[in-house]
């Protein structure tokens, strides 16, 4: 008697453990009622990232990615809410309810997709090295001859697509692109792998110093990011997300921030 009783005592206690840890909108199993009641749209964006997004001095967030989630929110009819959060949360953020949606140039993968769901994506890039103007090497494998040191993002894409294509590289991660930018720069590293469409935002804003090595690391579906196992919650985001990349919205969004047309998403298919 005692050990049975000790054993509904355990299940008790384990599940208030998980009434409490989980997210509000899972006893209803639906983010979508959960963000339409609230009147609010919570989502994850990089601090760190432009021209994706990014944190003024006033604590605004802005970029390509913030006027995104501006227009999701806009067209669910609630309000933005944004969680400025780091590369490797981006995942956790969702699967621990802590937000609704992520947008913060998120690559969509199989991995990934194990933990939590993509919608569509809404720009497809290709992963590629940044280097110094003055760098010896113009394409990945002389890059690689050279055993250079490579700056990447802790918990991004790089982690896996560079050491697939430069074995012999150093690996040096840092917390975000802009501490990887600035140690590029200062010739801490000797190059760093991010998408195409940041380094040649990079390489604009820093006349005559970058350019980028000839070969890609990695092809970029970059989408909106959303808690597994809602098929309805995806249901709404990508039809958003279609309709978005549909209309002209996209592309003028893309070119205020990036300043060159976006390439044709079907084109990169």
């Amino acid at each position: 008697m005692f050990l049975k009783r000790a054993f509904l005592g355990l299940l008790g206690g384990l599940a208030i453990a998980a009434t409490i840890s989980m997210p509000a909108y899972a006893e209803s199993g639906s983010v979508l009622q959960s963000v339409l009641s609230s009147g609010k749209l919570r989502i994850a964006v990089l601090g760190s990232l432009p021209p994706y997004s990014t944190v003024g001095a006033d604590g605004v967030p802005v970029g390509y990615d913030i006027d995104i989630a501006k227009k999701l929110a806009a067209a669910l009819k609630v309000e933005p809410e944004f969680v400025v959060t780091d590369i490797p949360s981006r995942v956790t953020s969702l699967q621990t309810g802590k937000v609704d949606v992520t947008i913060a140039d998120f690559t969509r993968n199989v991995e990934r997709s194990t933990s939590v769901a993509f919608s569509n994506p809404y720009v497809v890039t290709n992963m590629r090295l940044l280097v110094s103007e003055s760098a010896p090497y113009k394409t990945i494998e002389e890059a690689n001859a050279a055993k250079i040191r490579v700056a990447i993002s802790r918990g991004g894409t790089a982690e896996r697509a560079v050491p697939a294509h430069l074995p012999n590289a150093q690996i040096v991660r840092f917390n975000t692109q802009a501490d990887e930018l600035s140690a590029l720069l200062s010739g801490q590293v000797d190059a760093m792998a991010e998408d195409d469409f940041y380094n040649r935002k990079a390489i604009s804003d820093n006349a005559g110093k970058l350019r980028q090595v000839d070969g890609s690391l990695a092809r970029a579906e970059i989408a909106i990011g959303v808690p597994a196992g809602d098929a309805d919650w995806l249901r709404v985001v990508n039809l958003f997300v279609d309709q978005f990349n549909a209309s002209s919205d996209n592309k003028a969004l893309f070119n205020k921030w990036f300043g060159f047309d976006q390439p044709s998403l079907q084109a990169q298919y």
